[in-house]
């Protein structure tokens, strides 16, 4: 009877054991989904950014055009003899 009380024993050991390295990796996984969820708004935010720059560059060169339009309308009418 002592022995298998022994081997009761050593079984709930180890499961006390496991359970503790099941709970420290549930805790990494954790970590590392927090992390790449940082990750992942941050590339958001700047891909948000990069849009809003091109947005920007865009209407800044279609000003640019229509300026240089205006300009070589200007110009065309001092026309050299």
């Amino acid at each position: 009877m002592g022995q298998r009380v022994e081997e009761i024993s050593e079984a709930a050991q180890g499961i006390a054991a496991n359970s503790q390295l099941m709970h420290s990796s549930v805790d990494e996984v954790a970590s590392v989904a927090e992390r790449s969820s940082a990750a992942t708004e941050e590339v958001s935010a700047a891909t948000e950014q990069t849009s809003a720059s091109a947005q920007q560059t865009s209407a800044s060169a279609q000003q640019l055009a229509s300026t240089a339009e205006e300009l070589e309308r200007l110009v065309a009418r001092f026309a050299l003899a």
